[in-house]
């Protein structure tokens, strides 16, 4: 009788807890402005969905469904959201053959994706949570949640209120939430942002862009870790080709292009595109990666591009149109490899021309000089000269001219931006910017 009393307690409890804590996590969540319950909203109101996008953001700012589907003639849908690390657009993929009867399924691989740690090393869940609680089928989403991390995680995956979950106490943010609530905009599924646009079918368009030739960085990237890419994400892909096989899918494997001063600054991307070239072929697969096109597939300027690695609005039309242009034929050519794209990213940057792609702004760690790097294919970066301003307010005062030291002093006990000129022989290459603060 006492273990039924207290199993009776224990079952109340849980009660309780999950009858407060559901309601309170739906108050405290921070997603009246999230992309991502937009996207899977429209995501599950669809007629059918025939062609599917699946990757990480680099997939949600990338081609325009809407147009896509006009120009395929077929339902073309995108699921990206931010970081969604393999294993979530396996269990996604999952809930889409569900539901839908879906004929191609591209497969975006991005280098930050595929490197990633394994899934029992991972210790940040927001990106598996945006994606568990957007999962509907709850086998799909309870085995998901299982095997995204190690099992010390398991009772925050699975309880409403926990770390990682998008919660918020920000005063301002409740009280947008509880308007948008009570206004019935939430309900809407619309979304508001000063510099997003959701386009629908997953399309997000960023009206910020980089004007041409001012990509910098105040941090040295670090290289692709070729050697780090993990038995999870090669056993995951496996699940991925076995599940479109099984259903009379085409799955295609391709990389969305990243501006190529992000891609020099790696140093070896190189290593990374002959991983997947062989990877995918071992399986059967060509891969498409659009980083080595040829000029008359595609043509980027910085300025298509809202970072370094995500497209601009005006990116995602181009890209649109060469995404659909060459997966409506060209890619089932026998010499499309050969045709369209360089053998390698090395040979791509040898058949440009010389340039400058950015600049690395760094100040040195005492705050007293700056060091300038560029990112370059120039063999002689002698030839390369800048002239060098600090901005503090409306103050714009000179630190050199015509300089081949990539090495400056900073004017002490100032702070505001670092302007760097760098020219090619002479000839304008860069006009770019980065935030300082000296001693």
């Amino acid at each position: 009788m006492k273990k039924l009393c207290l199993l009776i307690k224990i079952f109340l409890f849980v009660l309780v807890f999950f009858l407060i804590s559901l309601p309170l996590s739906f108050i405290l969540k921070d997603d009246a402005k999230s992309y991502a319950r937009i996207l899977f909203h429209e995501f599950y109101n669809q007629d059918n969905i025939e062609y599917l996008l699946c990757g990480a953001s680099h997939v949600s700012h990338g081609v325009d469904g809407q147009r896509a589907s006009e120009i395929f003639g077929k339902n073309v849908f995108s699921t990206g959201t931010s970081q969604q690390q393999i294993d979530g657009t396996y269990a996604v993929l999952r809930q889409a053959v569900k539901l839908y009867k879906i004929e191609k399924v591209f497969l975006e691989l991005d280098f930050a994706i595929t490197c990633a740690p394994a899934f029992s090393q991972r210790k940040g869940f927001s990106a598996e949570y945006i994606v568990s609680d957007n999962l509907r089928d709850f086998r799909i989403k309870s085995q998901y949640l299982l095997e995204c991390s190690s099992p010390k995680y398991y009772l925050n995956a699975f309880l409403p209120i926990g770390k990682d979950k998008m919660l918020t106490l920000n005063p301002k943010k409740l009280a947008y939430k509880m308007k948008s609530i009570f206004s019935g905009d939430y309900f809407k599924y619309t979304y508001t942002d000063e510099k997003l646009e959701y386009a629908g079918k997953g399309c997000v368009m960023d009206s910020d862009f980089i004007p041409d030739g001012s990509f910098s960085d105040n941090k040295f990237e670090s290289a692709i870790n070729v050697s780090g890419i993990t038995d999870d994400w090669k056993n995951t892909v496996d699940k991925i080709i076995t599940l479109c096989r099984e259903n009379g899918i085409e799955l295609i494997f391709y990389s969305m292009p990243g501006s190529d001063f992000y891609l020099n600054q790696k140093g070896n991307y190189d290593e990374y595109y002959s991983f997947c070239r062989d990877f995918t072929a071992q399986h059967g697969f060509a891969y498409y990666d659009f980083n080595l096109a040829k000029p008359e597939v595609l043509s980027l300027k910085d300025s298509d591009f809202c970072d370094d690695n995500h497209l601009s609005k005006n990116g995602v039309y181009k890209w649109t149109d060469t995404f659909c242009d060459f997966f409506s034929e060209k890619y089932k050519e026998e010499d499309t490899l050969e045709k369209y794209f360089y053998a390698s990213y090395d040979e791509k940057m040898k058949s440009i021309g010389e340039r400058i792609f950015g600049l690395y702004m760094i100040t040195s760690d005492d705050k007293k000089t700056l060091e300038i790097t560029p990112v370059t294919n120039l063999s002689d970066t002698k030839r390369i000269t800048y002239d060098v301003y600090a901005i503090t307010g409306s103050e714009e005062m000179l630190l050199a001219k015509d300089s081949i030291n990539n090495t400056v002093a900073l004017p002490a006990g100032k702070s505001g931006k670092i302007r760097v000129v760098s020219y090619i022989d002479g000839v304008q290459e860069n006009d770019c910017r980065e935030n300082f603060a000296s001693f």
